[in-house]
């Protein structure tokens, strides 16, 4: 019954950090997609750091660095 509750609970915060991760991730990419129609400059700071973090992912993960083994 133990192993069976521990299961339960690793399941239940696998899916909470999987539904957090995506939650975030399309909040990053609204704010990134604001940044890129008005302009870093005008959209003010959380869409400029958005649009940032999204140009390092893009270029990290092109040259190798993200994601390499």
């Amino acid at each position: 019954m133990h192993i069976l509750l521990s299961l339960v609970l690793a399941l239940a915060v696998m899916i909470a950090l999987v539904f957090g991760i995506v939650f975030l991730g399309v909040s990053l990419a609204g704010s990134a997609g604001k940044a890129v129609q008005h302009g870093p400059m005008k959209s003010g700071l959380v869409p400029r750091i958005a649009f940032v973090l999204l140009w390092v992912l893009i270029f990290g993960t092109s040259f190798g660095m993200i994601g390499a083994a």
